[in-house]
């Protein structure tokens, strides 16, 4: 990285008053400490949040009080227990009383979900946790040897693209990054993105996982190679194939980030790719199941986040959507972080079977993931018990094997209609990511 990207860098932080720098810098070291180093920090920095609530929230003034608890009620992480677990319909409908009552101080500013199954959640974030997030995102793309400032393509939507305005063109030049729209990915489209690849020497790609495949499937369709530093996916689930492609077309390794900002959580694969690293300076992570209990370290469950920075609006115990696991055990690579074993998709991403019996959507990726003729598949339901699924083959002779396929799929998760249909026209959310299950039926008690 140059001098005249580093300054970039820093006029791009004076812009948006962030110190991400600063904290980039800081979080490179601390992420080697050794582990009761970062719990016990942790654990700090949950009990001043604690104080904070106490102080200055008014959701949390009233539950404290009603139910006997004070700050010195808080010594441990475990003890946060104590308090309710909290989606977004309760962040929405008791938006006004989950503000501090000392916001105007925070420098907080509003953000929003992605909102991909309705309306989306609007949130503030201080400067501080902003800075946070920033320094985990860019602490996870070092491991693919980047610093800030350097050259990267970025392949995505709304979520990590909000525009292409005037303003937001500054802040990609600013930052070194090369914008890809995921929302066209035709075959003129990709075209254009490596020819921009090749010709702006361009040594990193951060994307979703879906369209950073379509696009490497394009390329290995091509014959070509486009050799990179790095690939870092992130948004939705990185498939075995999808990291497999990814790899082969870009001549480098794929590294996976997970990310929920209204939750203050950031986690990215090492170089040992087993799991990924949680951003423990600014979240601490709890898994629960469906009663909300704590499961054992491996148990899969319920992702509950607690953003430890932002003040001005509180995400504690927040129930992101998603299930994982946990793994506390040392990694091999020396890092003090602890990490997630995988993560398997937003609660959403259900079918209903007969009888109203949920069927996860990992089911159908594992059910595909072991034909190499299958590029891309899609469920959508319409009512319980019956699927439609879309595929996109790179081999027209695998439909001899879908009426099998379709037995097997209603035989294992007992629906009574599968249909499936061959096209290369998938549903998109309004962020242009590519989602494995839509499902429009209302929820079943």
């Amino acid at each position: 990285m140059g001098l005249t990207d580093r300054l970039n860098i820093k006029l791009m932080e004076k812009m948006r008053k962030t110190n991400a720098l600063h904290y980039y810098e800081e979080y490179k070291e601390n992420q080697w400490k050794d582990r009761e180093t970062l719990v016990e920090e942790q654990r700090q920095a949950f009990q001043k949040l604690i104080h904070h609530i106490y102080d200055q929230v008014p959701f949390y003034q009233d539950y404290m009080k009603e139910h006997g608890l004070t700050p010195q009620s808080f010594e441990s992480l475990e003890s946060i227990q104590q308090l309710p677990i909290v989606g977004k319909e309760t962040m929405k409908r008791h938006k006004q009383k989950m503000l501090a009552n000392n916001i105007d101080e925070l420098g907080a500013e509003e953000k929003r979900t992605g909102g991909s199954t309705g309306e989306p959640l609007k949130y503030y974030v201080p400067k501080l946790s902003h800075s946070i997030m920033w320094a985990n995102i860019w602490r996870g793309w070092n491991v693919t040897g980047y610093q800030p400032g350097d050259k990267i393509a970025v392949l995505a939507g709304g979520s990590l693209l909000s525009s292409f305005d005037y303003k937001r063109q500054i802040y990609y030049y600013l930052n070194n990054w090369i914008p890809f729209s995921s929302y066209d990915m035709s075959e003129e489209t990709m075209e254009n993105y490596i020819k921009e690849l090749q010709k702006d020497q361009v040594d990193y790609l951060y994307g979703y996982s879906s369209s950073t495949y379509e696009l490497a499937n394009h390329i290995l369709k091509k014959g070509l190679r486009v050799p990179l530093n790095g690939v870092i996916t992130t948004s939705e689930v990185l498939l075995p194939h999808y990291r497999e492609a990814i790899e082969k077309a870009f001549s480098c390794k794929v590294f996976d980030q997970y990310g929920a900002n209204d939750g203050g959580v950031t986690a990215f694969e090492c170089d040992q790719h087993e799991g990924m690293h949680i951003g423990m300076e600014r979240c601490f992570v709890e898994i629960v199941d469906e009663e909300g209990n704590p499961v054992p370290d491996g148990e899969e469950g319920r992702i509950l986040l607690t953003d430890l920075t932002n003040e001005a609006m509180p995400f504690i115990r927040y129930e992101v959507g998603d299930y994982g696991a946990i793994n506390r055990e040392p990694c091999a690579c020396g890092r003090g972080l602890i990490r997630f074993t995988h993560i398997k998709g937003r609660k959403q991403e259900f079918v209903y079977a007969k009888g109203g019996r949920k069927v996860h959507g990992g089911f159908f990726s594992t059910t595909f993931r072991q034909y190499d003729e299958v590029e891309q598949f899609q469920v959508v339901q319409d009512k319980p018990g019956a699927v439609q699924i879309k595929l996109k083959l790179s081999d027209q002779k695998f439909k001899s094997q879908l009426d099998k396929i379709k037995q097997t799929i209603a035989s294992q998760a007992d629906l009574d209609e599968v249909e499936i249909t061959i096209t290369d026209q998938f549903e998109k959310t309004k962020g242009g990511k590519h989602k494995f299950v839509i499902n429009h039926v209302e929820e079943q008690s």
